[in-house]
């Protein structure tokens, strides 16, 4: 009897109707109905027309001693990530007369563990190192089947194509690539007839998706070391424009003056995804054999640790030609400087000023960007001016939060529906958001939300630029930025299988990290004003004057909320205050523990102008004594100091501690 991945009785025939069947097949007459799953047949059918031998006892083993061992090599990081699954096998499948098998994309066994006694009985047909189990090879069996259909599968005795394998069952599932969805391989659980047993499939699937899980985990701790090295090392560039790929060649960061040289000469980071192709060669002089005309081999350059290669660097050096450009582009935005939507965003203390020269550069590249801050940070003003400084800035902005829908409905809002899609479909359906924001830009905020089910087609119109409304099958051409937004750790929820890789490599590219209004407390006397003016020319009330007092608590507090929390705070006093001015006693009740009201040196000092650095030395000297204690791995530095990675390289970078440690550790 035989059964689906959730353990229901298929409605086939029995082992002696299979044989019927499979015998009938081979001599050319019609299957009996309902003798064989429609996969099995499917799979018969290609074993026939690839001349597959029906009588064959084993599978052909293709690879010997030395070029098994080269061939692990090649997959190392797969079998890195399946060791804990194969390990687990190893007792788990001790007693039970079946075996875990482990293979690579064509289906040649890597490795094997399990029951003693099946991997003996498994020599008979090769279940063992070396061997191929391609449908084309071996006929239809599990692991070739599962590789041909892409879906787990579970063959049954009589199911398999070629007579000598007819008494083992197996179960597979194939591993993809976390990044693209790409096969890498399948594992397979395999034994005699009498041994395997239905949850065998349950179990291949689940040790296929812990894999997947582990190989995302391992990608996301590379391209953070490749990071680290990169930013460690980045005074070496001075102010070239810099390219970061991984090790397969795929983008992952440019600078802000990559954007102005490939602008210098007529080109866009869209390049770098042909060039990325080019530079994932295994052999990096290769790729030298077919640069483009404009990139000098020179420019390339390896990043090596303990002689693993984990991603390559394009450093284009400063030249006239882009100088030049890059004056004439500074030149122009500034003669526009009065129509500078940055310039309107409140703030102007070190961190935010470099995060809108940041955002000045990411709004003019045709690509998404990322916006990464905590809850209230001003990610949805900062969207806003990145599509008002765009080239789409005459289309329109479409916002959408994807926190705050069930699956069903944002796949209705973000794609649109047919008429009759669902119970309740407008009649004549609906355009999606996508559609609204056509020609312009498309802000999803929380987009660390979004369910996992609908991520992959998220993915397919950022790629193809092709939307399918709910219950249609035509698609829809759309030109549409988007720019996303999150206060998730999405590195994190890669590694946790909550969140694609592909997708968060698509949306990364291009990153804008807001800071928390702790991290530039000196705009909050600047901020509080703003609100009170803002909230008078709203509601109608008079403008209210501050105490310094009021500035003293409001510099003291925490702000959880951030920016958002403060605008609450000063509307709701602005609003409630019965005087022309704002005291102590109207602050809420968070707030009046913090400090007594006073007129002390540093609120003044934030009265009159920027505050003195306070307990700068102390944090300087414990980013460096975190550095020395982790030696140089900034990813660790950052969980032992209990800030963000982004933090900290903003106060590496602030306290010139690079300089200082890059020459001390050698990267």
């Amino acid at each position: 009897m035989t059964r689906d991945l959730a353990g229901r009785r298929l409605d086939i025939g029995g082992e002696r109707a299979i044989m019927v069947a499979w015998e009938k097949f081979l001599s050319g007459d019609d299957l009996p109905d309902n003798a064989v799953r429609r996969m099995v047949e499917d799979s018969w059918r290609r074993c026939l027309d690839t001349g597959v031998s029906p009588v064959q006892c084993s599978a052909p083993v293709v690879v010997d001693e030395d070029g098994l061992h080269s061939l692990q090599g090649r997959h190392r990081d797969l079998i890195e990530a399946a060791k804990p699954v194969m390990a687990h096998a190893r007792d788990f499948l001790s007693e039970s007369g079946t075996m875990m098998i482990l293979t690579d994309p064509k289906g040649v066994i890597l490795s094997v563990e399990g029951d003693p006694g099946a991997k003996f009985e498994g020599h008979d047909v090769k279940l063992v190192p070396g061997a191929l189990w391609d449908e084309n090879a071996s006929g239809t069996n599990a692991i070739g089947t599962a590789l041909a259909s892409g879906q787990p599968i579970q063959i049954c005795a009589a199911e398999h194509f070629c007579e000598g394998v007819k008494r083992w069952t197996c179960s597979a599932s194939v591993i993809r690539d976390p990044f693209d969805g790409s096969i890498l391989g399948a594992l397979d659980i395999s034994g005699l007839s009498g041994s395997h047993n239905t949850h065998c499939l349950a179990l291949a699937v689940a040790g296929a998706g812990r894999i997947e899980t582990r190989l995302a985990t391992i990608e996301m701790e590379r391209r953070a070391r490749l990071l680290d090295i990169t930013f460690m090392q980045s005074k070496r560039w001075n102010e070239s424009g810099l390219v970061v790929f991984d090790c397969r060649g795929r983008l992952v960061r440019a600078n802000e003056n990559a954007g102005l040289y490939f602008n210098s000469v007529g080109l866009d980071l869209n390049v770098c995804n042909d060039l990325g192709a080019k530079l994932g060669v295994a052999r990096l002089e290769r790729a030298y054999e077919h640069l483009p005309p404009w990139l000098k081999p020179d420019w390339i350059e390896p990043v090596l640790e303990r002689d693993e290669r984990l991603g390559t660097i394009l450093a284009i050096p400063p030249s006239k030609r882009w100088a030049t450009h890059s004056a004439a582009f500074i030149e122009g935005k500034a003669a526009l400087r009065s129509n500078d939507h940055f310039d309107r965003i409140i703030g102007a203390s070190e961190t935010i000023v470099k995060a809108k020269n940041r955002a000045r550069q990411l709004a003019k590249l045709q690509l998404p960007v990322l916006l990464l801050g905590p809850t209230g940070a001003g990610k949805e003003v900062f969207a806003h001016a990145l599509h008002a400084m765009g080239a789409r800035a005459n289309g329109p902005f479409v916002p959408l939060n994807c926190g705050s829908m069930t699956r069903d409905l944002l796949a209705s809002e973000l794609f649109g529906y047919a008429e009759g899609a669902f119970t309740g479909a407008r009649r004549g359906g609906m355009a999606g958001k996508f559609e609204a924001a056509n020609g312009g830009t498309l802000f999803l905020d929380e987009i660390g939300e979004m369910p996992l089910e609908l991520q992959p087609h998220f993915l397919r119109v950022l790629e193809d630029g092709e939307v399918y409304r709910v219950g249609e099958n035509k698609p829809r051409k759309v030109h549409v930025r988007v720019i996303a937004a999150t206060n998730r750790n999405l590195r994190d929820e890669v590694a946790q299988g909550r969140f694609r890789m592909d997708l968060f490599y698509r949306l990364a590219v291009a990153t804008l990290r807001l800071p928390s209004l702790t991290d530039h407390r000196e705009d909050i006397p600047t901020l509080a004003r703003h609100f009170i003016e803002q909230t008078a020319r709203t509601h109608k009330v008079p403008m209210k004057s501050i105490d310094a007092g009021v500035i003293d608590a409001l510099l003291a507090y925490s702000w959880p909320g951030n920016i958002r929390e403060l605008r609450n705070v000063i509307e709701g006093m602005t609003l409630l205050a019965e005087g022309d001015r704002l005291t102590f006693d109207d602050l809420p009740p968070e707030l009046t523990g913090v400090r007594e009201p006073s007129q002390t040196v540093a609120s003044a000092a934030f009265l009159d102008g920027p505050p003195p650095l306070r307990l700068a030395d102390r944090e300087r000297q414990a980013i460096i004594d975190a550095i020395e204690a982790e030696h140089g791995n900034l990813t660790r530095v950052a969980s032992r100091l209990g800030i963000a990675k982004s933090t900290l390289y903003e106060k590496v970078k602030r306290y010139g501690i690079s300089r200082i440690e890059a020459e001390r550790f050698k990267f």
